[in-house]
């Protein structure tokens, strides 16, 4: 049968558990830095050591994000939050900095590395850089379309996919609107979600009317009913979004997909019934959608950019301080409501002027309310059904024990588990039965006692003649070889220790040059045009030319007598630098997300490891992209003559169509002072 692996998020131990306890083959975590869900709970060294074993101890493979971009000053820290991870034996880190895999890959080369989405990775010739990089897995862009997955699933590289949860509106790695309104970069795990706000879209004549203030707003990503066909191209992994979610909405979705899962691959169809899809939807949707999976452009018209719920009624008229509704489905109490912008739990409901934790679909109910509402009602949280799935039965693995008891002998047993052996003897010595001996039955009976454990006993083997032990021996023998077995199991997830003695690439200076200037699709330098390949580059069009420019992911092996590595890039620290020069690039222009102090630790921190000055490009006066959407939010509103923007509080950008790519253009920003150790990149777009 195929291996197919399911995915799922833990913000907190509450949700790793469910994930195990609810059909994940792997669960996916942060640490409290580096991670590309700085506001989710997380795990802190002490609960990482306790997620893994928990995992590891179900059979259950733990992948570390690690995945954010590093300045100068982060990146020991950074190193050292690896040094830990493989300490502890986890099963993969997710990357997303250059520089960090750089690093990872010489120092640890038994650890299993992962291509982050962060790291954009949108086209064939990503996936295959990546496996040439020697990554074993790449995840790939959420914009990704069935063809080609299909194509990546060709090659010999895992592909993991998201096949559930919340959806970017921008390619994850090159959006910049959080780092640019509110000081967080994306890039760096704080995302404001800058999409979820109300926005107004102008054309030169004032305001164009549209359907939703909510126009970077997409709806959530659904391909459970895409399994089957996702199986069939090849996809290794199926990912859950959710780090930031509940424990009961990563149990229940989780739970799902490992039905649809199983069952295309026993040859038989699965559907979720309208009342498991009523469940999905009360714990969390902004509307479903699998429409990038087939190129499509219905992503977006959301009302709200909120959890939506399930509409269960409707309000009918307020009286001494409660509020009458009468309901299309049940309420109970303690359920989570909204009506318009009003929200709240229902502590206190009730029916024919009596209190009662349950009312019916039909019933007229009352709940308390200091004014009157007036709407429809939705439901937004099952305390019933959350209660229910957090009570899941914990998920035992088999095991298979061997238990020899002779006189005089030590007791041995022999423990087996998905491939893995070991034997434990006791110090504990059987005694020659005086009366009457040690039956097989009572000996199966106190070695099936594993409920405190994570095993369920598969196969009981007894090899036992004239001898005797008591029930309190027999138990202690049980527990001792148990503890003995999880120690043994868990030592095997170790790893080779660190390569000793690196050595810094060894770079000569780099020569001082002119100015850097953009205008459309190429960049001037010293008189030389380079021609630039576009950041979102799905058909993986390079320039045929000898002087290129290198926007994306896919492009980094491209050869050219002459290559320029762009700021979409994402350097951001030393290391990638260095990384990129030593894949043949003659300059380097930073990310522009880069503070002065940060730029000049960079080029300090190059200098110290490899003796040598660097002179780097960096963003002068720009009009930068902020975000690539490959579907059109706007093209609806829109007519071709006419120039739009977008604007939301004092903030306006441009809007422009770019080969089929929707762009949000900041207007007029100034990046960084003209500065003697570096260079300068003006960017000209022609958004007028």
């Amino acid at each position: 049968m195929q291996n197919i692996e399911l995915l799922a998020p833990a913000g907190n131990f509450e949700c790793l558990k469910a994930a195990v306890n609810n059909g994940a083959n792997a669960v996916y975590l942060g640490g409290k830095n580096f991670s590309a869900r700085a506001f989710a709970n997380n795990f802190d060294e002490e609960e990482l050591k306790r997620a893994v074993n928990y995992a590891h101890l179900h059979d259950v493979r733990v992948f570390v994000t690690l995945n954010t971009l590093l300045t100068e000053t982060e990146f020991d820290n950074a190193i050292k939050m690896a040094d830990f991870y493989h300490d502890i034996h986890v099963d993969a880190l997710l990357v997303q900095d250059l520089g960090l895999y750089y690093e990872l890959k010489k120092r640890y080369p038994d650890l299993e590395l992962h291509c982050s989405t962060q790291m954009h990775v949108h086209n064939i010739e990503g996936v295959r850089t990546a496996k040439r990089f020697g990554f074993k897995r790449v995840v790939l862009a959420r914009e990704s379309d069935l063809e080609l997955i299909r194509e990546a699933c060709k090659e010999d590289i895992e592909i993991e996919t998201f096949v559930h949860g919340a959806i970017c509106v921008s390619y994850s790695g090159e959006c910049l609107m959080s780092s640019s309104v509110k000081g967080r970069s994306a890039n760096k795990g704080m995302c404001a979600q800058c999409c979820r706000l109300r926005y107004e879209l102008y054309d030169e004549d004032g305001r164009v009317k549209t359907d939703t203030d909510y126009l970077l707003s997409p709806k959530d990503m659904f391909l459970l009913n895409d399994i089957p066909k996702l199986i069939d191209a090849g996809v290794s992994s199926f990912k859950i979004e959710g780090r930031m979610k509940s424990p009961a909405y990563v149990g229940l979705v989780t739970s799902f997909y490992r039905k649809a899962i199983d069952a295309h691959l026993n040859g038989e169809h699965f559907d979720l019934t309208e009342e498991d899809l009523k469940k999905l939807k009360v714990l969390f949707n902004r509307n479903f959608t699998n429409d990038l999976l087939y190129k499509r452009n219905e992503l977006f018209g959301q009302k709200t950019p909120n959890h939506l719920g399930i509409k269960i009624g409707e309000t009918l008229y307020y009286h001494k301080g409660l509020q009458y509704i009468r309901l299309s489905d049940e309420l109970n109490q303690f359920d989570g409501i909204r009506i318009n912008d009003f929200g709240c739990n229902v502590n206190k409901l009730y029916v024919d002027g009596l209190l009662v934790n349950k009312a019916e679909k039909g019933q007229v109910c009352a709940i308390e309310s200091d004014t009157p509402l007036k709407g429809i009602v939705f439901k937004t949280q099952d305390f019933l059904l959350e209660k229910a799935i957090l009570e899941t039965k914990e998920k035992k693995v088999a095991l298979s024990m061997k238990i020899r008891i002779h006189p005089d002998e030590n007791v041995k047993v022999e423990l087996s588990h998905n491939g893995v052996s070991y034997t434990y003897v006791s110090e504990i010595i059987a005694q020659k039965a005086q009366k009457a001996p040690l039956d097989e039955e009572k000996i199966v009976k106190q070695f099936s006692k594993l409920n405190e454990t994570v095993y369920y006993p598969e196969a009981l083997d007894v090899d036992s003649a004239d001898a005797f032990l008591s029930v309190s021996q027999l138990n202690e023998i049980r527990r001792s070889c148990i503890e003995a077995f999880d120690e043994y199991r868990l030592a095997s997830f170790h790893k080779d220790d660190i390569l000793p003695d690196y050595k810094a690439f060894e770079l000569k200076d780099e020569e001082t040059t002119g100015d850097m200037h953009q205008e459309d699709d190429v960049i001037t330098l010293d008189e030389n045009t380079y021609d630039i390949s576009y950041v979102i580059n799905a058909g993986s069009q390079y320039p045929q030319t000898d002087k290129a420019v290198i926007c994306e992911f896919g492009g980094l092996l491209k050869t050219y007598d002459h290559k320029i590595a762009y700021y979409t890039l994402n350097c951001c620290n030393s290391h990638t630098y260095e990384f990129l020069k030593s894949l043949g690039f003659e300059h380097v222009v930073l990310s522009s997300e880069l503070k002065e102090s940060q730029i000049a630790d960079l080029i300090d921190g190059y200098e110290r490891r490899n003796h040598a000055k660097i002179y780097p490009y960096v963003l002068g006066e720009a009009d930068r992209v902020v975000m690539y959407i490959r579907s059109d939010p706007f093209g609806k509103y829109m007519k071709d003559e006419k120039h739009y923007f977008l604007k939301e509080n004092q903030n306006t950008y441009a809007i422009r169509k770019h080969k089929q790519i929707t762009e949000l253009i900041e207007k007029d920003k100034h990046f960084n002072e003209e500065n003697e150790r570096y260079g300068r990149l003006f960017i000209h777009l022609k958004t007028d």
